[in-house]
């Protein structure tokens, strides 16, 4: 998934949920809202030194 998919789900989060964090890892899930309203869980993982702002 492309930063710019990622930056429009921290947009319209609801949630953000450190799922695991352990050896350069960390996996997240992110609660949004689309445009009908409908809410959508989504989870990434993230590598040591890969920034994403919030």
């Amino acid at each position: 998934m492309s930063s710019l998919q990622i930056s429009d789900h921290l947009k319209t989060a609801d949630s953000l949920k450190i799922e695991k964090a352990s050896r350069g890892k960390v996996s997240m899930k992110i609660c949004y809202f689309d445009v009908k309203g409908k809410r959508h869980f989504q989870s990434y993982s993230f590598n040591e030194g890969e920034k994403i702002e919030l």
